[in-house]
């Protein structure tokens, strides 16, 4: 049974079995020299003149000190094989957070030579074995060559290096951004090597700037939400007043004449049917309004009709530009919510078709899947345009919004001179 661990019973009995067999060896050989040679007799013999100094007790005392020095050698070499089992058991402990650590772990001697790495830091550089990483030089993972100089200075003459960023690149040429540390530290062969620590925060740098865009981008939304209210208030003032204002100031002008001149029958006429007129400017006039405001054909009509209606009424102000539009599946009954968004889908894409995307052709389908959810999907052949660059445009952006708020999805693609594709699933509740 082996009372050390870390120290492995295959190597520890084979050396004590053959330490006792040389100690029997040599006590039997001393018996049978000492029978033989009478060496008793002739100690007896070369002592007993000397018997006034007490020569012949240094048996018996040698004898003793033989023993005692055996029990020091016990409790040395007890103390020895502990002291190993310690080391052992250390060396494993280093080895295991070394290797298991989820932070990449790498020893490099000061010149940037790595020594050492653990599967952590080998899959943070693209390498498929930590193996691979031995012999390559630090060097080469930086971006800029010159700051690992830098940090090569700073550790060389004594310092730490803490980064709450570290752009390095992999293997494939990748980028890579970590929380790294360095310092310096001897060896156990009492050489200066460097230890650097290595936590990837790649997709977590990612996720960060892109919850910052999405900030923006909401930040923009909303402050431009406030800026279309604002002009579509005043908008509707001007009207209310330019228009009704004077439609309703000839209405009373004419009312005025009709009365004053009630004894002539082709001025009444006359008076009459310029009220006819101006009263149905008026009702243009607020059927505009109130189609600005809300659709009216959505209620009275539906989904289905009320979009077509829509397409109808833009095709005849854009004659030159070819508007196909279908519907499938069963359409009535879905939420206001769905049914708003959907129509406000198809306002918008035509919209930037007249303002933007110099088409020819346009189609625009709707469609309900098995009853789980509404498709929609637009395309022109337009000029289209870059995704990636922001807009002042925030119209899609808006609509995007009210399509992930109701568990929907939103796609749009566009390419230079590629035209523009729009396509928005939403579920159906109920």
């Amino acid at each position: 049974m082996n009372n050390f661990p870390g120290l492995p019973p295959a190597s520890q009995q084979p050396s004590v079995h053959r330490d006792l067999f040389v100690v029997a060896a040599v006590t039997l050989l001393t018996f049978a020299l000492s029978s033989a040679l009478d060496l008793r007799e002739w100690v007896e013999k070369f002592t007993g003149p000397f018997e006034t100094y007490q020569v012949d007790e240094l048996p018996l005392t040698l004898l003793a000190m033989a023993l005692a020095l055996a029990w020091f050698s016990l409790r040395r070499s007890r103390q020895v094989v502990e002291q190993f089992a310690l080391r052992l058991g250390s060396e494993e402990h280093f080895r295991l957070l070394f290797t298991e650590n989820l932070a990449g772990n790498l020893l490099a001697s000061m010149d940037g030579r790595i020594k050492l790495a653990n599967p952590a830091a080998a899959q943070l550089l693209g390498f498929d074995g930590a193996e691979e990483l031995n012999g390559l030089g630090l060097e080469a993972f930086y971006v800029d060559r010159e700051q690992w100089q830098a940090h090569r200075d700073a550790l060389i003459g004594g310092g730490k290096v803490e980064l709450p960023l570290l752009r390095l690149k992999r293997r494939d040429g990748l980028p890579v951004q970590a929380v790294a540390k360095l310092s310096a530290r001897l060896s156990p062969a009492r050489e200066p090597e460097l230890h650097m620590f290595l936590a990837d925060i790649t997709n977590v740098t990612r996720m960060q700037t892109q919850l910052a865009n999405a900030l923006e981008e909401n930040r923009r939304l909303s402050q431009r939400s406030m800026q279309v209210q604002e002009e579509e208030r005043r908008n509707l003032a001007r009207e209310l007043h330019d228009e009704l204002g004077q439609s309703i100031n000839a209405i009373k002008v004419d009312a005025v004449a009709i009365r004053d001149g009630s004894e002539n029958a082709a001025e009444v006429r006359r008076g009459a049917k310029a009220i006819i007129d101006v009263s149905g400017q008026v009702y243009d006039v607020v059927r505009s309004l109130l189609q600005r405001l809300r659709p009216v054909a959505l209620d009275e009509l539906g989904l289905r009709s009320a979009v077509e209606y829509g397409v109808e009424q833009w095709q005849r102000r854009h004659s030159a530009v070819r508007c196909d539009f279908t519907a499938q599946g069963e359409l009535d009954g879905l939420s206001e919510e769905v049914n708003i968004t959907l129509y406000r889908l198809a306002q918008e894409c035509l919209t930037n078709v007249a303002k933007h995307a110099q088409a020819a052709t346009v189609t625009i389908a709707l469609a309900r899947v098995e009853g789980a959810e509404v498709r929609f999907s637009f395309e022109d052949d337009g000029r289209g345009f870059d995704p990636g660059q922001r807009s002042q445009g925030l119209g899609l952006v808006g609509l995007r919004e009210r399509v992930e708020a109701l568990g929907g999805q939103f796609e749009l693609r566009s390419a230079p001179g590629h035209g523009v594709r729009v396509r928005a699933s939403i579920p159906v509740k109920g």
